[in-house]
């Protein structure tokens, strides 16, 4: 829960250069009902005049009556009337209608969608005011922001969707991802976990590179930008451009899609501040179901009586049951937290100029014992015409942010639910968590037995551990508009930003575990990068006709000015939390190094032309010519066409006669886009200095020398991954546009993919950096939008949905993802092969569990090597599939398993509004997804990948397969599993399916200007998955797409909060 952008005043003239009316000829029936977004509505922002804000002081009160009509003399239903500089007020009724009390002399503003608002001074005899609108001709569009510049939606020939900045700002998202998460067909937004920063990964149409980056581009106010530089609740609007026409415009950077974000500006003649709070608590929604001490000491029985053992710690033997202390390991290392979100912000201007200034502040304690995450923003804009041909704007923006700790529940399921044992006499120990006197409980300590090697209290380990990250950035921006003719502007926006991070981990010393050197142990990392942007073009309107002309040509320039990284660490230090890596004791623990960041630079030329004809046919054209110097020499330049057409047929007289369609627009669209990955340094040729030759001498004898050669071969002819999409849409509106869909079908075709080939061994050289390889993402967008007005309600219903499918067509040799740290033969669990979605999961299959020895028998009889599987399958273990029919299991019968990308992902939101109160409902979720549950694997087994014991689910303990229960879903409970029953298999895909109620909220607006309103975040998540963690899976890894190996747990967060204007 983050920031919540004012539901009063503020909103009017932020959203007015993005929104300057929401539908052509738009009718009645179509008003914005509720107070609560009176002032948040679009249209209350597009018809505001330059008139003077007036005070009202404290005077007498009168009930004000009026009627809402147009020129024909026809009632307008859902018309804003409200008392201007404040809240107060309410819409007009079926008849047009309204009465409300307000002060004698306050100023009425009457708006409505498609009309020229007007404002009327109450007076102390007003009786039955008459207020006629007229229809505003000029203002009868909505606009959105697109590369360099805006165009009516109407004019779009390209794949954009526009955010509901109202509706996203209830929500108080934290960060971009969470504001776009199910808010846009076609957008799929990942938690990476539950952790206070609220990190996401986003993809835009799928993924089509390998090693370089998915992540789509962040263009703010005009410069492209790092989405965490700009906070949630000062934005005006944004738009996702997806296919190549919309986004081609900038060339070798949008591969990916472009997220549009403009921020807030002041409005004209008034000032306002604005300060908004929310407090929120938190608690973890979710917890696995592992087994009690006595449940799981039982299984650690069974598993040594079924592999012969004995076991090492006796206190785990059956007669000290039911006497042993079960230790929630989840619940002790969570807590209740609270999360405080505050901004204020100023905002106002003159008649030449205007202006806004925030702060922010997110303070988030976290679910997890010794975690929290802290926010600092501050944002100024200001805009001033100090000529009437030219025109200064200004933007600063600051961002510093702070966290500590972390965690995974998985990891903390896993830990054996007590830390009992007997001590040197023979005598049980109940061991808490913390004794009287402070210190730590600790489990027992063995090398070589039943408790995990180095086992620790994970509370002690939490409070002892001192980790902290910092982050600093500062983005200046600086911008001229020329008017130099009419229809002619010239536009230059320069931009310079900064970033500082600094880390550091302090482990005190620690002589609890076996497995510890005791020492305490201190590392830190510095880096600093910069870089300088620089946007200007021309832009020129002409119309005639019924010709529309909109010309741009410019030219843009970014460097990366400077940066470096530095870090170090070091053991074993004079006292306790002495943190100066060169006062070290030990010299030989000691590591520090460092490295200046490779200056790269690149240069573009671009130009666009949108064209239409009586706003029937529309055409739309961009060019775009980039260089960069992180390419060969002989290939740095690369060029980015596209082109679009559309047809309004709602415009032509046979479809208007049909009286069905308000709006039908069909677009078709072509386009060129690219990427690069890394700063350069793969297409510069490196020298070694550290090289060994072996000069022979006599045949037999040789001598060592020391040598330069170069270090790698490098392709002199390395450039752009290119990513060519072609898209068909078409636009319906329906009931006076009451009714909106929209549907896109796309192909998006990725080609020469920067990726490291393998080489003959003769050219002295294992592999090179080159351009090979293809991807494809084909899919299917739709979005579906009702408004309506009945009565004193209105309700705002939204759903949105997207279909993929993801296939790499050439890769050349297959491109595994590893965790051979995790054990379990978990190595290239993950496969990027030929014809097959990339990051497909990659192990064996399982046809059943055998049931007795003689199926076992019959299997390896059959076998030439004599046995099927192992020498030691017993009954109870998995029974693979012999994919290539040979007789016996080795990896070549590894097969494709499954795949992490959903078959559908979709967002559906409700608002509905009644007088003053309102009212959200937003959720979002997926269908049709695989997940590769490590987490499924570690807690179906009792065993660690040494051999060890952990606990496991309580349900796999209850149902495992014994000699007297002939399960059918879980293997039999084994220490030594010299089966491989946790080895990658389709044992542990499982079905990834889940919807999720994330927001629900309910708010009322007084009459004098404060919203106060109530919310509880991810209320419910319906999945199958939920008893092994959250289904929620985004890992930032191209690669694990679906992998799931545990994270920090999602929270349910109640909150309440406030806004004020004065």
């Amino acid at each position: 829960m983050i920031f919540h952008s004012s539901f009063l005043m503020e909103r009017r003239a932020f959203v007015k250069p993005n929104y300057l009316v929401f539908m052509k000829n738009v009718r009645k029936y179509l008003g914005l009902v509720s107070m609560s977004l009176v002032c948040a509505s679009p249209l209350a922002a597009m018809v505001i005049q330059p008139f003077v804000g007036v005070t009202i002081v404290q005077q007498n009160v009168i009930t004000v009556k009026g009627q809402v009509m147009d020129e024909k003399g026809e009632a307008i239903i859902g018309a804003n009337v409200i008392v201007e500089g404040t809240a107060q007020g309410m819409i007009t009724d079926m008849n047009g209608n309204f009465s409300f009390q307000c002060p004698v002399g306050a100023i009425l503003k009457v708006s409505y969608i498609g009309y020229l608002s007007q404002t009327i001074k109450v007076s102390g005899n007003a009786g039955t005011l008459k207020v006629i609108l007229k229809e505003d001709a000029e203002t009868l569009d909505e606009v959105v922001v697109v590369g360099y510049g805006m165009v009516k939606k109407s004019d779009l020939t390209g794949s954009v969707a526009s955010v509901n900045v109202d509706e996203m700002a209830k929500r108080n998202p934290v960060n971009i991802g969470q504001a776009l998460q199910g808010a846009a067909a076609g957008v799929q937004v990942m938690r990476n976990g539950g952790d206070p920063s609220g990190e996401t990964t986003i993809r835009i149409r799928g993924i089509g590179t390998v090693q370089g980056s998915a992540d789509p581009l962040y263009v703010i106010d005009g410069i492209i930008s790092s989405a965490s530089m700009v906070n949630p609740a000062d934005i005006a609007s944004i738009e996702v451009l997806k296919d190549a026409s919309a986004t081609a415009i900038y060339g070798s950077r949008a591969a990916n899609g472009v997220v549009m974000i403009t921020t807030k500006q002041g409005d004209k003649n008034k000032s306002r501040i604005n300060f908004t709070a929310n407090l929120s608590v938190q608690s973890v929604n979710n917890t696995i179901d592992v087994a009690d001490a006595d449940l799981f000491t039982w299984g650690v029985r069974q598993s040594k009586a079924a592999d012969g053992k004995s076991l090492t710690n006796l206190a785990w033997g059956e007669q000290y049951a039911g006497q042993l202390q079960t230790i929630d390991w989840q619940k002790e290392m969570t807590r209740t937290a609270l999360s405080r979100n505050y901004r204020l912000s100023a905002s106002g201007g003159s008649s030449t100029s205007n202006y806004m200034a925030s702060i922010g502040y997110t303070k988030n304690d976290g679910t997890i014992i010794n975690s929290w995450y802290e926010r600092i923003t501050a944002r100024a804009n200001a805009v001033s015409k100090i000529r009437d041909f030219l025109t200064v704007n200004t933007n600063l923006a600051y961002v510093r942010t702070g966290s500590h700790g972390g965690g995974n529940m998985r990891s903390y399921a896993l830990t054996v639910p007590t830390m009992d044992h007997l001590d040197e006499n023979g005598n049980l120990m109940n061991v808490p968590i913390k004794y009287p006197d402070g210190s730590y409980g600790v489990p027992l300590q063995e090398m070589n037995g039943d408790v995990p090697r180095g086992s620790d209290n994970l509370v002690a380990r939490a409070y002892d551990n001192d980790s902290k990250n910092f982050t600093d950035r500062v983005q200046i921006d600086f911008g001229l508009t020329v008017d130099i003719l009419k229809g002619l502007t010239f536009k230059t926006t320069n931009s310079y930003n900064v970033t500082n991070k600094s880390s550091w981990d302090y482990s005190p010393r620690n002589e609890r575990t076996i497995t510890s050197d005791g020492l305490d142990t201190f590392s830190m990392e510095m880096s600093r990068s910069s870089d300088w942007n620089s946007e200007n073009y021309f832009n020129y309107i002409f119309d005639t006709k019924g010709h529309h002309i909109n010309a741009m040509v410019g030219q843009s320039f970014n460097q990366s000015v400077d940066g470096f990284e530095l870090k170090g660490s070091a053991k074993d230090f004079p006292a306790d939390n002495y943190r100066d890596i060169a006062s070290t004791l030990n010299s030989t623990t000691k590591n520090v190094e460092g490295a200046l960041k490779v200056k790269t630079t690149s240069l573009s030329y671009f130009g666009r032309l949108i064209y239409s004809y009586k706003d029937k046919y529309l055409f739309t054209g961009t060019i775009r010519r980039d260089g960069s110097s992180a390419f060969g020499r002989t290939n740095r330049w690369g060029t980015f066409p596209s082109a679009s057409v559309a047809w309004r047929l709602n415009e032509e007289s046979f479809i208007k006669n049909l009286n069905i369609f308000s709006n039908l627009k069909f677009r078709i669209g072509w386009g060129k886009t690219g990427s690069s990955y890394g700063d350069g340094s793969k297409s510069i040729a490196q020298i070694s200095t550290s090289k060994m030759y072996y000069y022979w001498w006599n045949g037999v004898n040789y001598t060592e020398q020391m040598g330069a050669a170069k270090d790698k071969e490098i392709d002199t002819n390395l450039h752009w991954e290119t990513n060519e999409q072609t898209n068909l849409g078409i636009d319906m509106g329906f009931m006076d546009n009451a009714l909106n869909v929209t549907l896109d079908y796309f192909i998006r075709n990725s080609y020469d993919l920067l990726l490291d080939r393998n080489m003959r061994p003769s050219t002295g050289f294992t592999s090179i950096y080159t351009n090979a390889g293809k991807i494809q993402n084909k899919g299917f967008e739709f979005a579906v939008n009702y408004r309506k007005t009945f009565g004193d309600w209105f309700v705002n219903v939204g759903v949105n949905g997207s279909a993929l499918r993801n296939k790499v067509k050439e890769v050349g040799d297959p491109i595994f993802a590893t965790e051979a740290s995790k054990g379990y033969e978990w190595d290239n669990h993950s496969i990027i092969k030929n014809g097959y979605a990339i990051g497909s999961f990659y192990g064996y299959r399982v046809k059943g569990i055998f049931q007795n020895q003689a199926e076992i028998d019959a299997l390896n009889n059959a076998s030439s090597t004599g046995k099927y599987q192992s020498g030691s399958t017993q009954p109870g273990d998995y029974y693979y599939w012999d994919k290539d029919g040979n007789g016996y299991i080795n990896a070549d019968d590894k097969d494709i398993i499954g795949n992490g990308f959903p078959k559908l992902t979709y967002g559906i939101s409700i608002n509905a509004n009644y007088r003053k109160w309102d009212f959200m409902l937003y959720g979002y979720g997926v269908y049709g997804q695989d997940i590769l549950s490590y987490s499924a694997m570690s807690l179906s087994s009792i065993h660690n990948s040494t051999g060890e014991f952990q606990n496991c689910l309580q349900e796999y303990i209850s149902n495992a397969w014994t000699p007297e229960n002939h399960s059918t879903k879980y293997a039999r409970m084994t220490v030594s599993d010299n089966n491989k029953n946790t080895r990658v298999s389709d044992a542990w895909i499982k079905k990834g399916d889940f919807f999720k109620l994330q927001n629900i909220q309910v708010g009322y607006t007084f009459d004098w200007g404060m919203r106060i309103y109530g919310s509880i975040e991810n209320l419910f998540t319906i999945s199958s998955y939920n008893k092994y963690g959250d289904p929620e899976i985004g890992t930032g890894r191209l690669n694990l797409v679906g992998y799931d190996s545990g994270r920090y747990p999602y929270q349910r967060t109640y909150s309440v909060g406030i806004s004020l204007q004065f």
